[in-house]
């Protein structure tokens, strides 16, 4: 079902246009690959574990494919590693930014630190320890 914008639905689901076309150049590349490696769409569908109709909606970018589709068709081609890396945070250029962004200008030092420990039965006492005025683990 699409509105006047472009904008699909399926299973309940938005699906925008960007989504979309993304979805149909991943189904075309699937396809591709699996030719190129010249597997049958039957032999595929098998080693994936669904029916021959599934893998035509996948290569056809149809959105209400489950992850699990679409993570064995790239286990079936190999690239299992593509999928486990897409959100990978040491790959998310956007999140690094904001971490930086979130990381203070300056650190001061702790104070009063002797103030809020507490003595314990057979711990040391805060002024057996050397004042450097810094906290450590």
């Amino acid at each position: 079902m699409e509105d006047e914008s472009g904008i699909r639905t399926t299973k309940g689901s938005t699906v925008y246009p960007q989504v979309a076309r993304t979805l149909a150049k991943l189904g075309r590349d699937i396809s591709f690959a699996r030719r190129r490696r010249h597997i049958s769409s039957e032999d595929f569908a098998q080693q994936m574990g669904v029916s021959r109709a599934t893998l035509h909606r996948l290569e056809n970018g149809d959105p209400g494919i489950s992850a699990n589709t679409l993570t064995m068709a790239m286990f079936a081609l190999g690239r299992l590693d593509a999928i486990a890396d897409l959100a990978d945070p040491a790959k998310d250029d956007i999140g690094q930014m904001m971490t930086r962004q979130d990381a203070p200008r300056r650190v001061q030092r702790a104070r009063n630190l002797r103030a809020h420990v507490q003595e314990g039965p057979g711990e040391p006492t805060p002024d057996a320890e050397p004042d450097n005025g810094y906290v450590g683990w």
